[in-house]
């Protein structure tokens, strides 16, 4: 089916929460609703989510490089022809979130014209409900309050919790309150964004083997040798990828090094089509992989867990309940997604199975 239009909604929407990790904030969701209209009236949508720190994406910068340079090389081509389209997005380099977006929103689109579910067009689902990983607060939030609260959590379920780090000293006095307050069957994970020096990295090693079951990409992205180092010295303390891990170059680059253990993949970063290959990349490798988040709303949501459901390989706790923690839930949608016992239930119906709130959409989007 040919693309007749694509229309770009740019939202602003308070978060009744501020999100924190150890470099940045955000409490002002400002993501760009991403709408691809069939020939036949048809549509597929999705969200595109800037990363100004990360991946050098805004707002503004979404909504030109779709607008003057993306969109009209693609009107008029066949939705169902990627790798034309990818070759098409590719004249403009990098811009992950951009071409991550148009990607997923094609997706949305083809499965409603099949009249099946993104996890059936990529040949699943193999399973229909998706094991969660509670995000919690960093080490520069009240310790009493994290506790709290992932003991609720807990209660309702939750067998993973990532806590954002940072700070050495606070890092490894928190997880190990964390450790003794939950039960055995409950893992941790622990994300310092990249902060850690090396000699820090193998402090929490020492402190934290046999407390924390991963630490997601501890040291700058670039740093190959501390990762590699790492995975040697603390062989019970999994390294999960995340800023090393962008494209497919990175990860067969991190993979023959050594430097990674277990593969982290975000939807809004590289659509299916190129997540799909970092997952096979991954079975390859006889990796495992995590869904992790973007900061999706419920409508990013529904796409994590459609392609979440789809292998079997992505087998750990996926962070794609995000929205629960800051954004107001169902903010997007008619109907929000199930979330029950710890896990996120795959939706029914074609494409993301999500219908959209246009109304709520349109209260919160601001010109461009």
């Amino acid at each position: 089916m040919k693309i007749k239009n694509i229309e770009l909604y740019p939202l602003q929407m308070p978060q009744f929460k501020t999100t924190r990790w150890a470099n940045g904030q955000v409490s002002v969701t400002e993501h760009i609703i991403v709408k691809i209209i069939a020939e036949d009236g048809t549509y597929g949508v999705t969200e595109a989510i800037p990363r100004p720190g990360i991946y050098g994406e805004t707002p503004a910068s979404i909504y030109y490089a779709l607008s003057k340079i993306i969109i009209p090389k693609i009107i008029g081509m066949d939705s169902f022809n990627f790798e034309a389209i990818w070759e098409k997005m590719n004249d403009l380099p990098f811009n992950l979130a951009t071409k991550g977006a148009v990607d997923v929103a094609l997706h949305d689109l083809n499965g409603k014209l099949l009249g099946i579910s993104c996890a059936q067009m990529m040949g699943g689902p193999y399973r229909m409900e998706v094991p969660l990983s509670w995000v919690s607060g960093g080490t520069w939030f009240d310790e009493e309050m994290i506790l709290e609260e992932t003991k609720q959590r807990v209660a309702e379920g939750y067998k993973m919790f990532k806590v954002k780090a940072g700070h050495v000293d606070q890092d490894i006095d928190l997880m190990i309150k964390m450790r003794k307050a939950c039960p055995d069957d409950v893992k941790f994970l622990i994300d310092p964004n990249q902060l850690y020096s090396r000699e820090d990295l193998y402090r929490v090693g020492d402190a934290l083997t046999g407390v924390i079951d991963s630490i997601e990409e501890p040291v700058p992205a670039w740093d190959d040798e501390s990762r590699k180092l790492f995975t040697e010295r603390f062989p019970k303390i999994m390294l999960l990828s995340d800023e090393s891990t962008f494209t497919f170059a990175d990860t067969q680059r991190q993979m023959k090094l050594g430097a990674i253990q277990r593969l982290g993949v975000k939807i809004p970063r590289t659509g299916y089509t190129i997540t799909r290959k970092l997952v096979h990349l991954a079975e390859a490798n006889n990796m495992r992989v995590q869904v992790s988040t973007q900061a999706e709303s419920d409508l990013g949501s529904a796409a994590c867990v459609q392609f979440a459901a789809a292998f079997r390989q992505i087998d750990l706790p996926c962070e794609i309940g995000y929205y629960k923690k800051g954004i107001q839930e169902s903010l997007l949608l008619d109907e929000g997604l199930t979330v029950k016992d710890g896990k996120m239930y795959l939706p029914e119906g074609p494409g993301m199975g999500v219908s959209v709130n246009w109304d709520l959409v349109r209260k919160y989007t601001v010109s461009m």
